[in-house]
């Protein structure tokens, strides 16, 4: 063995010189500052107040404000000709149908030849009270004179008792005259009173409509006799004003009133029907537990009744803080949000309220204008600092927050 492999293995210093050396480094790098860490960036949406409109959605159809059953007047009688088909707009008075009349025609003639004798018996009766009432007269004079001689001795008592008699016969005859007369005249009324039926009974063998509207339906068929139990011949939606009915749910039910604001779509139509609610139901179907109501619409040209439409009624309105549905996170039926604050994460649990068009109306828990992240993520910590960097999202319209009544599932929530 050599003095230099000795040397090595007997000197100390020079076998821990290594060790020593990576110790002193490890120690230099742990007390001496390291750079500082770069925050991460992170895209951030700035919490806005502004209008909520509470909307509920329906589902219904249109139908005639007011639907106008027209039967006939008339009964027994048969159908011949049909003057208007459904969908046809009608005026008032506008005949619609008209019902077999030969027998009230036939009915009319005869009445004809009865008024004229009535007419006939009236002059007839006439003539003998003419002569009753000159016979009278006469009798009266003579009686007169009589009572004017008698108390002289001119005339016997006899002939004044004749003459009384005669007077009296000559007032019964006109009496009697007069009374026959009246009962023609009687007579006369009761066949022109028959007469303006019959002319009645022909005026209501044409249906008319008793209203302008449209022709919603048609039951009445050429042919057929009218009847008190059969359906109506026609149904008209007066004026033609069409409503959209529909049916809303018992928990929404209970927050409508009459006067609140609606919109109607229609499936192929890019326009938005206006309109206000003017009635709903007085209960809910026991079945379904539903309720009925009516919409007022703002138009009316061209709507069909029964075509399928959807509406959505606005309930309320009042201003909030909005956020967009990614930046709040679920956890166990609880909500939180990021807000960053001086570049620094606190984590904020928050009261949610209503949620449409991808934003969140957030009750409790933030103000107007605070910065809250945009992706509400599980890697950020709280007192975490981070880079703010504000995200450029549309301007949301007031119209476009209108929501349901209740903040949608957990499971709809950002969860990460």
């Amino acid at each position: 063995m050599s003095d230099r492999t000795l040397s090595r293995k007997s000197d100390p210093a020079r076998r821990y010189a290594p060790a020593a050396f990576f110790g002193a480094v490890a120690w230099s790098l742990m007390v001496s500052p390291l750079p500082a860490q770069e925050q991460m960036p992170v895209t951030v949406y700035k919490a806005t107040r502004n209008s909520v409109i509470e909307r509920i959605p329906v589902v219904g159809s249109f139908a005639a404000r007011e639907e106008i059953q027209v039967h006939s007047a008339v009964l027994g009688k048969e159908i011949q000709h049909i003057l208007v088909e459904v969908g046809q707009s009608v005026r008032k008075g506008q005949p619609l149908a008209l019902l077999d009349t030969t027998d009230v025609l036939m009915q009319l003639d005869k009445n004809a030849v009865s008024l004229f004798r009535a007419n006939a018996a009236i002059a007839v009766e006439g003539s003998k009270v003419e002569v009753a009432m000159v016979a009278e007269a006469e009798a009266r004079k003579r009686l007169e004179r009589s009572r004017a001689l008698q108390p002289k001795g001119a005339i016997a008592d006899q002939v004044l008792d004749e003459h009384q008699n005669a007077y009296a016969r000559a007032l019964a005859e006109l009496k009697l005259a007069q009374q026959a007369l009246g009962l023609a005249k009687a007579d006369a009324d009761l066949i022109a009173h028959e007469k303006r039926e019959i002319e009645l009974a022909i005026e209501r063998s044409t249906v008319r409509a008793p209203s302008a509207g449209k022709i919603l339906s048609r039951n009445a068929r050429i042919g057929t006799m009218t009847s008190s139990s059969a359906e109506p011949l026609f149904v008209i939606a007066e004026d033609g004003v069409m409503e959209f009915m529909a049916q809303v749910t018992e928990t929404s039910f209970v927050r409508l009133s009459e006067g609140m604001h609606a919109e109607i779509t229609i499936s192929g139509r890019d326009d938005v029907i206006e309109g206000t609610l003017r009635l709903n139901a007085a209960q809910l179907d026991s079945n379904t537990r539903n309720g009925t109501v009516r919409i007022e619409l703002s138009e009316n040209g061209n709507l069909i009744p029964g075509v399928f439409a959807r509406g959505i009624i606005n309930t309320s309105e009042r201003k909030s803080i909005l956020v967009p549905g990614t930046a709040v996170k679920s956890t166990r039926g609880m909500y939180s949000v990021y807000v960053v604050t001086n570049n620094v994460i606190d984590v904020r649990r928050v009261s949610v309220g209503l949620r449409q068009d991808g934003f969140v109306e957030i009750s409790d828990g933030v103000e107007d204008g605070e910065l809250v992240v945009l992706k509400a993520a599980s890697f950020l910590k709280a007192e975490e600092r981070v880079t703010p960097v504000i995200a450029n999202l549309t301007k949301v319209e007031p119209h476009e927050l209108s929501a349901s009544a209740s903040f949608p599932r957990a499971e709809e929530m950002v969860r990460q």
